[in-house]
């Protein structure tokens, strides 16, 4: 059964996506302080901040087109699942031969990132606060980005 209903007050789900990964973003930098990176040039806080910014961009674009259909949440569920796989999985590939200890640096935020979006773009469309808070999470996130490049 669809119970999806459109109210025009929420917020886009592109942008509930951005915020979910904004929150995931500052939790993984946060995180990535207590983990040695393997090269500070790929594998840094901003990165990492950026990837999870775009991360919950695409989260948003796909919950805007599954939300209203039957098992649409079920589905994003299964599909962001399936991107933290596929993410995992790069991120061996490029362990093994680009940047040696990748692993243990980006899959605890990987994982962070792919709970983060999966579990809070649908909550976070529902949002009714004005547009501009959005930014707040978001200015946040991408300020410790920068921040933790020093440390």
């Amino acid at each position: 059964m669809n119970e999806y209903t459109y109210d025009p007050n929420t917020w886009n789900p592109v942008l509930a996506g951005v915020v979910a990964g904004a929150i995931g973003a500052i939790v993984a930098a946060i995180i990535g302080l207590f983990v040695d990176s393997p090269n500070e040039t790929y594998a840094n806080s901003l990165v990492v901040v950026l990837a999870a910014l775009t991360l919950g961009a695409a989260s948003g674009a796909l919950w805007r087109r599954l939300r209203a259909t039957s098992n649409g949440l079920r589905t994003f569920s299964w599909t962001v699942a399936g991107g933290w796989f596929v993410a995992v999985a790069a991120i061996v590939v490029t362990d093994q031969a680009v940047v040696a200890d990748l692993v243990p640096y980006a899959v605890p935020a990987a994982t962070v990132i792919f709970i983060t979006i999966g579990f809070l773009t649908p909550l976070v469309d529902g949002v009714t606060a004005p547009t501009w808070v959005a930014a707040i999470p978001i200015l946040i996130a991408l300020g410790l980005g920068v921040a933790f490049l020093a440390i």
